[in-house]
């Protein structure tokens, strides 16, 4: 191998490993401000909930579904809060448009 080729092999060879740090870099990033946003959208909800009193779970899944009702059509997250209500543990599950935040629909279970 010549001199040339090698340097040739060395610079591809930082190129693909400077390619593969900056992907890993953005992906990670990525990851970050879903998995921040996600939080913050539970967040409020549970806010929510506890302006008419203490909750005792609450829960949102990783990846946001298709949701549409009469009004939306959006991708959504799902999740659910539950309460003590009068001694009994009461379950309620809600949709948030994975976008903006919007609540889109929450009903007892």
């Amino acid at each position: 191998m010549t001199k040339r080729e090698s340097n040739s092999t060395s610079s591809f060879g930082y190129g693909l490993l400077t390619g593969a740090l900056i992907t890993g870099v953005c992906a990670a990033y990525k990851n970050y401000n879903i998995n921040k946003h996600r939080n913050e959208i539970l967040d409020h909800v549970k806010s929510l909930f506890l302006r008419e009193g203490p909750i005792e779970a609450a829960w949102i899944e990783h990846m946001p579904a298709p949701y549409s009702d009469s009004q939306h059509s959006a991708k959504a997250y799902f999740g659910g809060v539950t309460r003590d209500e009068d001694g009994t543990l009461q379950q309620y599950q809600f949709a948030v448009d994975a976008k903006n935040g919007e609540l889109l629909d929450i009903y007892k279970i």
